[in-house]
């Protein structure tokens, strides 16, 4: 399988971008998209399977009502067909990354890794083929995913484009994301419901709104808004996700917040008032109450005794 690393991404109004060129490639060979920007916007447009990941800040994909946000530790995986926008728009230069699949290329991947050796031997073809999908979804990073992505950053910025290397990275982590999807169905599994068609669909429900809040916790965000965003009505939707995460969509939105909050304190200069604003909270004094209920310290004694070479202020 022949692959193509991409690091000068198309300028989308020039009058020589043809977007069916473009998409062929797609088609016929995987494709690495690498690139470092502080503002980029792309109307909607379609992709192949695709692994999604963003370093040094904020990725936005967009789809409908549902913006998933990518991150550091946070991938987000899109199915083949699906149409989106996408969008960096930082103070700083954010690195894009996007590992794209060709249909051939997962179903190969899916045949070997669910069939055993002896079936393997007798028909090492795939014999029937079926489109690959996944929980279209945020996913955290793990130590093997990240062990991958390293691997990749480093042969794209030392221009190593060896086909054979990079591909063997991409099975791995193809055969990787599948052994996710086998985690993630045996958690769909756990939704009370009758049929394991429900389940699914009530599982990929929920988790639109559970990385709606991941995603978008700097923004107002209340009951009706992720009831919208998982399509069921509000009293279905507040039961579900309480019995799926263990939390009330209130209770999880304040605990990723204030997790958010508590890593800005150890790791940036912002200050504590900027810090509150951009986790989503408009009272510095409740901001304060909620994370010293939470961790019992105060926000400035946290910074203090967990990077003391921060200096700061309140505004």
């Amino acid at each position: 399988m022949s692959i193509k690393v991409i690091t000068k991404f198309p300028d989308i109004n020039n009058f020589t971008y043809n977007y069916r060129q473009w998409n062929r490639q797609f088609i016929e060979q995987n494709i690495i998209l690498n690139g470092k920007f502080s503002y980029l916007y792309y109307p909607e447009h379609w992709t192949t399977l695709s692994l999604k990941f963003a370093f040094g800040g904020s990725e936005q994909y967009i789809m409908g009502n549902m913006k998933y946000g990518v991150q550091d530790n946070l991938y987000l995986i899109l199915n083949r067909d699906t149409l989106y926008q996408s969008l960096i728009d930082s103070d700083k230069p954010v690195e894009s990354l996007t590992l794209n699949f060709t249909a051939k290329f997962a179903e190969d991947i899916f045949y070997s890794s669910f069939n055993n050796d002896e079936f393997l031997l007798d028909f090492p073809e795939v014999r029937d083929r079926y489109p690959v999908n996944f929980f279209q979804k945020l996913y955290k990073t793990d130590s093997e995913i990240n062990t991958y992505i390293h691997n990749i950053r480093l042969a794209v910025k030392n221009n190593n484009y060896e086909t054979e290397y990079l591909n063997e990275i991409l099975h791995n982590i193809l055969e990787h994301t599948f052994r996710t999807q086998l985690t993630a169905s045996r958690k769909a599994d756990e939704l009370k419901s009758v049929k394991r068609s429900t389940r699914l669909e009530l599982f990929n429900r929920l988790n639109k709104a559970k990385d709606y809040i991941e995603s978008n916790y700097h923004e107002a965000i209340d009951l009706d808004m992720l009831s919208k965003v998982s399509s069921l009505c509000p009293h279905h939707f507040l039961r579900k996700f309480k019995s799926y995460t263990g939390k009330s969509p209130y209770r999880y939105l304040k605990t990723v917040r204030l997790e958010k909050a508590r890593i800005m304190l150890e790791s940036t200069n912002s200050s504590i008032t900027e810090i509150c604003m951009n986790c989503g909270y408009e009272s510095l004094s409740s901001f304060s109450f909620l994370f010293k209920n939470t961790y019992k310290i105060s926000p400035e004694n946290y910074r203090k005794a967990h990077n003391k070479k921060v200096n700061f202020q309140i505004m």
